[in-house]
């Protein structure tokens, strides 16, 4: 004997996979989103205290170059 599915027993399997498909996107869409913005403030957060450190060592050339790389980051990235 066959088994074999009826038209709207297909169309169910086939929407139900497209969702499952949507939804891994969207987590994928997410995660990356996560691991971005943690890349971004730890890239902030090196820059701040590099800043901080070319303040105490009254390193003009490195404290300019640092603050732009900030300000590309900012007005790029926000």
């Amino acid at each position: 004997m066959e088994n074999k599915k009826s038209y709207t027993e297909m169309m169910k399997a086939s929407a139900m996979t497209r969702k499952r498909n949507a939804e891994r996107s969207v987590m994928e869409i997410y995660i990356d989103m996560l691991l971005y913005e943690s890349i971004l403030k730890t890239q902030k957060t090196k820059l701040l205290k590099d800043i901080d450190a070319a303040l105490d060592h009254k390193d003009e050339s490195l404290f300019m170059k640092l603050t732009e790389e900030l300000k590309e980051i900012n007005i790029c990235y926000g």
